[in-house]
This record gives C-alpha cells, sequence and structure tokens, in this order.
C-alpha cells in the first residue's frame, strides 16, 4: 500500500508529474495509467491537453480536470522524474508507454490490463524491462533511421573504387584467434560495459539513444557514455581506486582522437548502410585533413549498439581506405553472454602498439607530481656518466649492459608506479618496462591471465556473469586472484575510478582480490 509512483507525461521534451504516495504497484498506478490513455482518442486528447497548457492556452488545474478527474500534476520540467520504486509514463513525442523509465509498448496497440500485468518483468541487469513473450504489436518501435543523400558524400564516392569491406582480421593484419593478452582487454571491456549496462542511470540514457536521429541530438550525458565506451581501450590500461592514476573526462568534440593514429566519431544507427557510408565518409574527411605524414589510420564510427572500424592507408601517391560492416557492440539487455564483435574488435584494435604508451602513462600517474624522483634519478644518471668521465677507465673493465631480458625479468617485480621510473633510466629499460606497460593494471595488480569460473560463494548474486569476472593477477611477484565488478563479504573489496561521469553520478568498478600460494 505504501509503495510510491508517479505518473508521468513527456510532451515537447517536457514532462509533467503526478506523485502517488501508495498503491503505486503496475496492479494499481500502472492500470490507472493505462487506462487513461486506453480510452476512445486517448492520445489526441493528452496532445491537444497538454499542447494547450505549455502554449499558454489554458491553465493546468482546468486542463487535466477533463482527463485525469482532478489528478495533481505539477508544473512542466525539463528532467525526468528519477526516484520512486514504480514511473508510468505517457511518452507523446514517440508514441511510448515507459516504465521506470524503460521503454515497454507503443501507445497505438497497448495490451489488455491482465496481460499488461504480465509484461511487467526483469532484463539481465536486472532493470524492469517487458518479457520476451511480449507480441511485437504491443512492444514499442524504434524510430527509423533519417534520410540520407549519399551522393553528396564526395569522399566516400571519390574512394570507393579503392575502398573495400572487409574482416576485423584483415583490416588489422591479425590472427582470428586472440592472444592471451587479447583476451584479457577483452573480458576487461566486457567488464566495463557490464557496468555501465547494470547502472540504472546509466541504462535509462542507453535507452534514450535509441530515439536520436543524429549524433548532435545526443545529451551531453549520453555523449560521455558513447565516447567512455568508445574510447575506455584506447587509454593506458591503468585504473586504481584513489586518484593516483587519473584519466581525463573528454571533451565534447565532432572527432576525438584517443591515439595518435587513431579518431572516434559518435554516429547513430550504424546498421543502415547509408548511415554507415556517410560515418566512413566523415572519419575518412577528418584524418586526410589532421593528418599529412604517409602511414596507416584508423577511425571508429560509434553509435553505442554498433561500431564500424576504418583503416586509411596514406601512401605518398595513393589513398586507400577500407573497414567492417557494422558490428554490433553493445548486448542485449536480455542476452546470456556479455561477449559481442564489436567489443571484441574495438579491444584489439586498442592492443596494438602505440609509441606513445609511455608518456601516456606518464601523464594519466600525473608523474609530475612525483618530479623530485625524476630529477634525483636523471641526476643521479648524469653524475654516473660524469664520473665514467673523470675516472680514466679502461674500456675492457667496463661491466657490459644487461640484456633486455633481464631487465625484463626485473620489472616483473616491479610496482606498477616504478616501472615509469625504471623507463627513465635508459632505452633499453624503457623498452622493458612498456612490455609489461601493455597488461592492464587494477588497483596495481597486473591482470596476466584470462577470467575463470567465479567461485561458489559469488555466484550467489543474479546475473553477475553479464558484469563481473575474475582474472590471475600478480603484483610484486606474488600471484593472486582477483574480482572485478562484484562485492564481496568475505574479501575487502575496492572501488576503483573510472572516467565516465552521468547526471553527478561517476561509475565505480567494485574490486577485490584474494592472495593464492604455492
Amino acid at each position: 500500500m505504501g509503495t510510491r509512483g508517479y505518473y508521468v507525461i513527456r510532451y515537447r521534451n517536457m514532462y509533467f508529474t503526478s506523485r502517488h504516495y501508495s498503491y503505486g504497484f503496475p496492479e494499481s498506478l500502472g492500470l490507472k495509467v493505462l487506462q487513461s490513455i486506453r480510452q476512445p482518442n486517448g492520445i489526441a486528447t493528452y496532445r491537444q491537453v497538454f499542447g494547450e497548457m505549455l502554449d499558454g492556452l489554458t491553465s493546468p488545474s482546468h486542463s487535466l480536470l477533463l482527463i485525469e478527474n482532478g489528478d495533481d500534476f505539477e508544473p512542466p520540467s525539463e528532467q525526468r522524474p528519477q526516484r520512486p520504486i514504480w514511473i508510468y509514463e505517457i511518452d507523446l513525442d514517440h508514441n511510448i508507454f515507459h516504465i521506470n523509465g524503460i521503454p515497454f509498448f507503443t501507445l497505438e496497440c497497448l495490451p489488455d490490463d491482465e496481460a499488461f500485468v504480465q509484461y511487467a518483468s526483469e532484463d539481465r541487469y536486472g532493470h524492469t524491462a517487458c518479457t520476451s513473450r511480449c507480441p511485437p504489436e504491443h512492444k514499442y518501435k524504434k524510430p527509423a533511421p533519417p534520410t540520407i543523400d549519399i551522393s553528396g558524400l564526395a569522399t566516400y564516392r571519390s574512394l570507393i573504387c579503392t575502398g573495400s569491406q572487409v574482416a576485423l582480421s584483415d583490416l588489422l593484419n591479425i590472427s582470428d584467434i586472440l592472444s592471451q593478452r587479447e583476451h584479457v582487454r577483452v573480458s576487461l571491456l566486457e567488464v566495463m560495459i557490464g557496468q555501465c549496462m547494470f547502472s540504472s542511470v546509466i541504462c535509462k540514457e542507453i535507452h534514450e539513444i535509441e530515439f536520436a536521429n543524429d549524433h548532435n541530438q545526443f545529451t551531453n550525458d549520453q555523449w560521455s557514455i558513447a565516447c567512455f565506451m568508445a574510447s575506455i581501450v584506447f587509454v593506458p590500461q591503468m585504473f586504481d581506486h584513489i586518484r593516483r592514476v587519473c584519466h581525463p573526462e573528454p571533451k565534447r568534440k565532432e572527432f576525438t582522437w584517443v591515439r595518435g593514429d587513431t579518431v572516434v566519431c559518435i554516429a547513430t544507427h550504424l546498421d543502415n548502410e547509408q548511415c554507415l557510408q556517410a560515418s566512413v565518409s566523415r572519419l575518412i574527411n577528418a584524418i586526410l585533413e589532421q593528418k599529412d605524414n604517409p602511414g596507416y589510420y584508423f577511425g571508429i564510427a560509434f553509435s553505442v549498439n554498433h561500431c564500424a572500424i576504418i583503416k586509411v592507408v596514406k601512401d605518398t601517391h595513393t589513398i586507400t581506405f577500407s573497414h567492417t560492416n557494422a558490428l554490433q557492440f553493445l548486448p542485449s539487455f536480455y542476452a546470456r553472454s556479455p561477449s559481442t564483435p564489436g567489443i571484441t574488435a574495438l579491444a584489439r584494435l586498442g592492443y596494438r602498439i602505440d609509441p606513445a604508451l609511455f608518456e601516456r602513462v606518464m601523464e594519466i600517474c600525473n608523474y609530475k607530481l612525483r618530479m623530485p624522483v625524476r630529477i634525483q634519478t636523471e641526476q643521479s644518471l648524469a653524475q654516473g656518466a660524469a664520473d665514467d668521465d673523470d675516472h680514466d677507465v679502461s674500456p675492457n673493465t667496463i661491466c657490459p649492459p644487461l640484456p633486455l631480458e633481464l631487465w625484463q625479468e626485473i620489472a616483473r617485480y616491479l610496482p606498477h608506479f616504478d616501472l615509469i621510473t625504471l623507463g627513465l633510466v635508459s632505452n633499453l629499460c624503457r623498452e622493458a618496462a612498456l612490455m609489461l606497460l601493455r597488461y592492464p593494471y587494477l588497483c596495481g595488480y597486473r591482470l596476466v591471465s584470462p577470467p575463470k569460473k567465479i567461485p561458489k560463494y559469488l555466484r550467489g548474486k543474479k546475473r553477475l556473469s553479464m558484469r563481473a569476472a575474475s582474472f590471475s593477477a600478480v603484483r610484486a611477484g606474488f600471484r593472486s586472484t582477483v574480482y572485478i565488478g562484484v562485492e564481496s563479504e568475505d574479501i575487502p573489496s575496492k572501488s576503483m575510478i573510472t572516467p565516465l561521469r552521468v547526471k553527478k553520478f561517476r561509475l565505480y568498478v567494485e574490486f577485490s582480490r584474494k592472495r593464492r600460494y604455492g
């Protein structure tokens, strides 16, 4: 009886809210909202009444008496209400009946009372969702993609004779079989995406993204979500529970260069061929305008639900390009596996060798704050070189430098921050450090092998496989099993910081570890 609920009307991107402090369940308030809009000419009446209110032609109290028998609606707001357990929204902008911010039914073919209550279910991430048993005629309809005149895409037309649509392995010239390190990075990205989908705040924004006809219609929050998902594999793979590692939040731009040779553009409806071609053309233009030097360059068209990867090869006299088809990126909210072709593609693209990785690691680790250590190291090296010059030592007595293999073994026992100091010693030491900096580091632990089964005492949490994983990890030579995306009552956990912020909510990912002996 005491369960709260909101009755919400959306029209012209404004929200009218009626608060109910009891009987908020689907079988009470939900049915009341359903019956009100299902009346003959209900949709037309709502449009007329709320349109007059927004135009100032009539007062809210008079208009609402006509359709709600005195139900008290608050003045319109640009913000969708969030707090109660149950929110029933009549979306007159898209002709959709939403429950708790999730699209359910088309207003043009609503179910009967009994079916309405039965269809209110949960998805694989624990959110309110319309059950898969609901007939398609009742389900909400996604908007059709915008019409694009691809004849005006000069770049695509001029290069189409030299371009081709290829598989990812051909595009990147890699094997179809993932290496162990690639498997680790793919699984870590799956956990990150699963954590986004598990968040109720981010989940609602993901559903809203479906209704954008163009990337310019994305809100700042929606753009932040899309850019985070598309670019997180291209930042140095270090994450911590305190701000010793700080990945900058990306600024909103039409094109975001996530690496010196890789650019991302946010798009919509990539599963439509015309929209895909338009995004390919945009990326090619961006690369040709920004990069003069010959070489290989990559572009990523990203719409959250799908992604496509473009490769542009600039030679001295010719330019060629190729691209994948639209790859599913986001798992279905009803999926039983977190894996998708798009997640795998971006993780493998992000694993390519980055010549600027060491400098980028120093930047996100705020190494300038520990500049005295760097200065002292450089001064010691300079002093050592001066001492060698001052003393007339025979070259035959100078100890030969350690080979790279030995420096790599030494580096394996160093904490991740000390790898930076090691890399400042010499080019050889930097090469050894870079071999290890390509691994993901979480709270100081280096992830070294793919996920294993999560133990039984953690499996009680619902739908854990869609948002969590366990990895073999190493820290200072000691092996551990780390659990990402799940809290445990038996193992102390920490919250890793990510650069994603939505509605003043920052995405944190739970992390815990269990020491392995022997």
